[in-house]
């Protein structure tokens, strides 16, 4: 192919590809990182031994973020899985759209406790990815429409209901936390013995 014959949609076409393969290469390394434990934490004696009322919130938050590898693994494993979803065309739009939240949550976590030593550079750069996603989200907005549409088509209950039943829905869902706690206290022991 030749760059004088090349068309707008190709350009764009090209542009979104780019964008899918940025993303998926931030994504799997900020997943790796999570994983193998180079993200989060901190290795200075000197921060590790200051009081906490002492410590920056940064060193603070990635300190709290590293305790449990439970959390960095689930994180890690999203992003990567986000990523490699981005690559391939018929899963491009499943992983566009897994990594908003991600995106949303690293972006909220950059500006609450990295600014106070990064300045503004992590916020940014996580908009540049939000973007992006959203970006790739737009170009595929027909299928994303048609998506939509499947999703809120009709989703009222199959039978119709007395007025009345609407207001003890409130107490059957209290209720049926409180059966449901019961159910799985047997899970809450079991993790208590295990975590001991």
């Amino acid at each position: 192919m030749k760059f004088s014959k090349l068309n707008k949609g190709q350009i764009i076409d090209f542009a979104i590809l780019v964008l899918r393969w940025y993303l998926a290469f931030y994504m799997i390394d900020y997943g790796i990182g999570k994983i193998n434990g180079n993200q989060f934490g901190n290795r200075s004696d000197e921060i590790l031994n200051t009081p906490l009322k002492d410590i920056d919130k940064f060193h603070l938050a990635w300190h709290l973020f590293s305790l449990d590898k439970t959390f960095d693994i689930i994180v890690g494993l999203s992003q990567i899985i986000g990523a490699i979803l981005l690559l391939f065309n018929r899963t491009v739009l499943v992983g566009a759209l897994m990594l908003i939240p991600i995106l949303g949550q690293i972006f909220l976590i950059d500006v609450a406790f990295t600014t106070n030593i990064f300045g503004a550079a992590l916020p940014i750069r996580l908009s540049g990815m939000i973007l992006s996603d959203l970006i790739i989200l737009y170009y595929f907005k027909d299928k994303m429409i048609l998506v939509w549409n499947i999703l809120t088509k009709d989703t009222t209950t199959k039978y119709q209901y007395k007025w009345w039943v609407f207001l003890i829905l409130p107490i059957l869902g209290f209720a049926t936390d409180f059966v449901l706690a019961i159910l799985t206290s047997p899970i809450k022991i079991f993790i208590t013995w295990m975590t001991k």
